[in-house]
């Protein structure tokens, strides 16, 4: 009998796949406002709609990555990338 297993680190997949692809997805969404080329409307309504896609990618890449190392550096590079762009929107005109 093989008892060979898909994948790897099953635990810090599933932290990956459930928490951080959450937490990311949610952090990006203010993020994308400050760079999306529309109008407005559309610079907030695009991301609120593309929310499900993002989230959905990051959970399927977080078990899909050969590495479990490559998930969690990205999904640490977009929430602070995203984060910190929101920063910048916010403390737009102050000091």
């Amino acid at each position: 009998m093989n008892n060979k297993k898909t994948f790897k680190a099953v635990k810090r997949r599933h932290f990956l796949a459930c928490v951080l692809a959450l937490i990311t997805a949610v952090i990006m969404i203010p993020g994308m406002t400050t760079y999306l080329p529309f109008h407005m409307n559309e610079q907030i309504l695009l991301p609120i709609m593309l929310f499900p896609i993002i989230w959905t990618g990051l959970f399927i890449y977080a078990y899909l990555a050969e590495h479990v190392w490559h998930p969690f550096i990205v999904m640490i590079l977009l929430c602070a990338s995203h984060g910190l762009l929101s920063f910048f929107a916010l403390m737009q005109g102050k000091a």
